[in-house]
């Protein structure tokens, strides 16, 4: 599994963990358990100032951009809620208000890992695509409106290459968020 699926889900992890009375994020914890993956270096860098600055940075991240989603669909609950860049982030299963529908987009080879490690629920669709090949936004539902989100995927992208998905988003969704 990538590092770039890893550190975000081990952060939201260690946030957990360490201040249960702040985030409390059992997916992160049940997926982390689910790998065959060697957390113990990762625990060690967490332990630093820095590592925990990091991972309360992710797991804030998230909680924030719940927050926005949650208050887009207060006023429009049957959105789509798009997360761009997906990764392993469950931010609609957390913000599911039962009427909206999710779509998780990244690489196919992300998507293939979230596909077994965290299957799309119900109302929600894993979209195996490329950000910068826009016929993905042919398959987003938006006539109730639309949330679009992003949790560092674009530390990847060149400024022109975000400049341009933004302004073919605002053309093929105007009014969304």
């Amino acid at each position: 599994i990538q590092e770039t699926l890893i550190i975000p889900l081990f952060g939201r992890l260690v946030s957990s963990e360490r201040f249960p009375q702040l985030f409390s994020d059992p997916e992160a914890k049940r997926i982390c358990d689910s790998l065959d993956y060697d957390f113990e270096g990762k625990r060690k860098k967490m332990e630093s100032a820095a590592g925990l600055f990091g991972a309360l940075e992710v797991a804030q991240r998230q909680y924030d951009l719940r927050c926005e989603v949650e208050a887009y669909l207060s006023e429009h609950p049957k959105a789509a809620v798009v997360n761009l860049g997906c990764g392993l982030d469950d931010t609609f299963s957390k913000a599911d208000n039962g009427s909206c529908r999710g779509y998780n987009i990244d690489l196919p080879d992300v998507i293939k890992v979230r596909n077994e490690l965290l299957p799309a629920g119900d109302r929600e669709e894993n979209l195996a695509c490329d950000l910068n090949d826009y016929s993905w936004m042919d398959r987003i539902g938006a006539s109730d409106g639309a949330v679009f989100f992003a949790a560092g995927v674009f530390y990847y992208f060149k400024t022109e290459d975000v400049k341009r998905l933004f302004t073919t988003m605002a053309e093929h969704f105007p009014g969304a968020a």
